[in-house]
């Protein structure tokens, strides 16, 4: 009716503030990368789905792998589009990945990139500092961000 969100079924991009022309919904493939070589994994969990809704991005990842050959600090790669901005990240992190003792785990898609940086803080604060590749562990991470 009028003064409502109108859904067209074919994308056409208006100058209409109350119309919704980009809603997409999909999947990927996320992956564990080395800052140092990037190496290759061995997963036995790898999925990432999305929902985009004008600029905004949500996304859910799921990562088990078993073995890694990359070397320096671990990041998350594959994210289905390149983030505006550097935002803070929801990550839960499996038991087996390897932390600095009495410190938690940190995440942020970096500006300009489609990439989950992971840094380590200590429980009391400080300053972060890069987390270094695991070579098997298990992660689950959920946000969003503006493209």
């Amino acid at each position: 009716g009028a003064g409502g969100i109108a859904f067209p079924a074919t994308a056409v991009a208006v100058a209409d503030v109350n119309t919704l022309d980009d809603y997409e919904e999909g999947t990927f493939t996320p992956f564990i990368n080395g800052t140092g070589v990037a190496g290759a994994g061995t997963y036995t969990t790898q999925s990432g789905k999305y929902t985009k809704i004008g600029r905004l991005v949500t996304f859910n990842i799921e990562l088990v792998w078993t073995a890694h050959t990359g070397t320096a600090s671990m990041v998350v790669g594959g994210l289905p589009f390149v983030s505006a901005d550097s935002v803070p990240v929801t990550i839960y992190v499996d038991t087996t990945l390897t932390l600095p003792a009495g410190s938690i785990v940190q995440a942020y898609v970096g500006a300009g990139t489609a990439t989950i940086n992971l840094s380590s803080i200590a429980t009391g604060g400080g300053t972060s500092a890069s987390l270094a590749l695991d070579t098997a562990a298990g992660i689950l991470i959920s946000g969003s961000y503006c493209v």
